[in-house]
């Protein structure tokens, strides 16, 4: 991305904040347009850099609500989140740089090659994958951080110290620090977190010696990773930059003492469950104080009453000074358009936010969105709200392993791990994509039937033997033995072709390859239909064509824990669609936008906030030596995602 000679650089840094009471991409929508004009091409000579892929769908939609006309957008680029696999925004991955940046290493093929080096002679590849998942995270973190290698050399020291489950996972942990780089140089790519840390500090260097034309603005953006803040601190001093934080608390409702007693201190200790620290901790970093950010111009949409969002930030101030509370007069205090409702239990809860949003559709122009990080809470809402005719935007998407691709080839491998056992056997030939459709799928129902009727009873003998034996000597009580006999001959060829070839997988490519060949056997193409079956067939593709997969060897039992965690993994999200008023969101896509009825669900202690997953790779005393976020981080995170929904104008706990 060549930039042409600019502006100078700007002394002072230009921070602004768009409070929680407003929707944080109609404000930022409404403040641009306001300040670049109306003009369709006003906007075309600037850039935004967004969080994540998700941000900058928010932020397009934005737009569009608020332009009502023809708009050329700004480009908007994602710096890239590692949590969740996106990749750095192409006008950050400059080709032009002095020291090329190798290509980044893709993540499935890094955690296969990862359970190759751990996996033991006692372990099954699931258990391999498992621990590759959680030490590809722990490598990430270090990354991010930047974590000095001389610092785990002193960490080093302290594992002696550690139980002994820690320090041998400590210990087999440097072992791989000391291998992966070897293995990734063989390979000639780098890992996506140091990759976008190079592209990251390479625009700082040259934003710096050459500024861009045009506005630049990095919005949303609240991580305190090295990287990131170069650039943000970059951007702020650029004379047509800002940098624009979501919900940060002024002075006004959140006084200085509180603030500064946040910390992090001199030995990095910090509240890190105050939905304000990590806010603090960047604005620290980009050497900004609070008393130079400033509030943002633009207003947008769904707005609340300013009150309301300092009341909520005085109710969630530090323990330390949670008495001032009762010493706020009543305004202060007030929580108006805010509803809590205690119900029995996740049944009940669904139901009564299915309602609630159905009653939100009675008004006219209302919008409304379920905001929850509980999967199974939004598929039940869905699921009722699908009772009338109400297809809401989920757009945190959902599980292969739920949808009916992924539900198809986990049957196939449970089928064949389980010898054909009948009700293994049953429930895949009774899938909705096996058997054809129209009047072929009739007949092939009516045949499993029967042969649901014939497998009554006494298991029998493993494979398709223990089936042609039941089938030639079912009892005529459960059903006739010629009809029985006309269903089997049906059904058998099918699955006998699938069973074989699954039965021949002995490397994780093969299983790849033997479900693509069996799914086909029984379900041809519709196996590859929709959402979820390209999603299926993207990933069995990558499988097959990997290296690192064809060496993962499987054990005995490994094709169903294997695939069911793999596919878990993999969100599939439906295309546009859905109603254009009811939301279902995450956390994460919450932070940037709100509807007029927000409705917080699975406020239960564990869900929201998560209780935080322990690094099985690394004790918290080496985390807290090596200088990286505590666990206690996601829940601020956590706190100030439900700190910026308050702000909704009505808002459902």
């Amino acid at each position: 991305m060549a930039e042409a000679a600019g502006p100078p650089i700007a002394s002072n840094p230009t921070v602004y904040s768009i409070p929680a009471h407003r929707s944080f991409a109609d404000a930022l929508a409404d403040g641009l347009i306001r300040k670049h004009g109306r003009a369709p091409d006003a906007l075309a000579r600037g850039r935004i850099l967004l969080p994540n892929n998700r941000a900058v769908r928010t932020l397009t939609e934005a737009f569009v609500r608020i332009s009502g006309g023809g708009l050329v957008l700004p480009r908007l680029i994602a710096i890239g989140d590692p949590e969740l696999d996106d990749r750095i925004g192409g006008a950050l991955d400059p080709l032009d740089l002095a020291d090329p940046v190798l290509p980044a290493i893709d993540p499935l093929e890094r955690q296969l090659r990862l359970a190759h080096i751990l996996r033991g002679p006692e372990d099954s590849a699931a258990e391999a994958m498992r621990l590759a998942a959680d030490l590809a995270r722990a490598l990430d973190a270090l990354a991010i951080e930047q974590v000095d290698p001389a610092k785990l050399k002193e960490a080093a020291l302290l594992a002696p110290e550690l139980a002994t489950h820690w320090s041998r996972a400590f210990d087999r942990f440097l072992a791989v620090i000391e291998r992966w780089p070897r293995e990734l140089e063989t390979l000639g790519k780098i890992d996506r977190a140091p990759r976008r840390n190079l592209l990251l500090h390479a625009i700082a260097r040259r934003w710096e010696n050459r500024p861009p034309t045009g506005f630049t603005v990095a919005a949303g953006i609240t991580t305190s990773a090295p990287a990131v803040v170069a650039l943000l601190a970059r951007i702020a001093r650029l004379t047509e930059g800002a940098v624009i934080l979501p919900a940060l608390a002024l002075a006004d409702a959140m006084p200085d003492p509180e603030w500064d007693a946040l910390g992090p201190d001199e030995e990095g200790k910090g509240v890190e469950s105050h939905p304000q620290y990590h806010l603090k901790r960047l604005l620290d970093r980009i050497g900004v104080a609070r008393a130079e950010v400033y509030p943002w111009p633009g207003t947008g949409r769904s707005a609340s009453p300013a009150v309301r969002g300092r009341a909520v930030t005085h109710a969630m101030t530090a323990a330390d000074f949670s008495d001032k509370w009762s010493a706020l007069s009543p305004p202060e205090r007030r929580l108006s358009g805010i509803t809590c409702a205690e119900l029995a239990d996740g049944a009940s809860e669904a139901q009564a936010i299915a309602l609630a949003l159905r009653e939100a559709l009675e008004t006219p122009g209302r919008t409304a969105a379920l905001v929850t990080p509980d999967r199974i809470l939004a598929a039940r809402v869905s699921a009722h709200l699908a009772r009338w005719h109400i297809q809401a935007d989920d757009s945190a998407g959902q599980p292969l392993s739920q949808t009916p691709a992924g539900t198809l080839l986990l049957a196939l491998a449970e089928a064949v791990a389980e010898d054909l056992a009948p009700v293994a056997t049953l429930a895949l030939l009774k899938h909705p994509l096996v058997g054809g459709e129209g009047p072929d799928r009739l007949v092939w129902l009516d045949a499993a039937r029967d042969l649901d009727l014939a497998l009554r009873g006494p298991r029998p003998r493993a494979g398709l033997a223990g089936l042609d034996e039941r089938i030639a000597t079912v009892e005529p009580r459960l059903i006739a033995r010629d009809r029985a006999q006309r269903a089997w001959h049906h059904l058998r060829p099918p699955l006998a072709d699938a069973a074989q070839i699954l039965v021949r997988a002995t490397t994780f490519a093969d299983l790849a390859a033997a479900l693509r060949s069996a799914a086909e056997a029984l379900a041809g193409q519709a196996a590859w239909r929709g959402p979820d079956g390209r999603a299926a067939a993207d990933l069995i593709a990558e499988l097959e064509q990997s290296p690192a997969a064809r060496t993962l060897t499987l054990s005995e039992g490994d094709s169903t824990a294997l695939l069911g965690e793999m596919f878990a993994a993999v969100p599939v999200r439906r295309p546009y669609g859905g109603h254009p008023r009811i939301s279902i969101w995450g956390l994460l896509e919450a932070r940037l936008q709100q509807a007029d009825l927000m409705i917080l669900g699975g406020m239960n202690e564990g869900t929201w906030p998560a209780k935080p997953s322990p690094d099985p790779w690394l004790a918290p005393r080496i985390r807290r030596a090596l200088g990286l976020p505590g666990l206690d981080l996601r829940a601020g995170l956590a706190a100030h995602d439900f700190m910026s929904a308050l702000g909704a104008p009505r808002v459902l706990l």
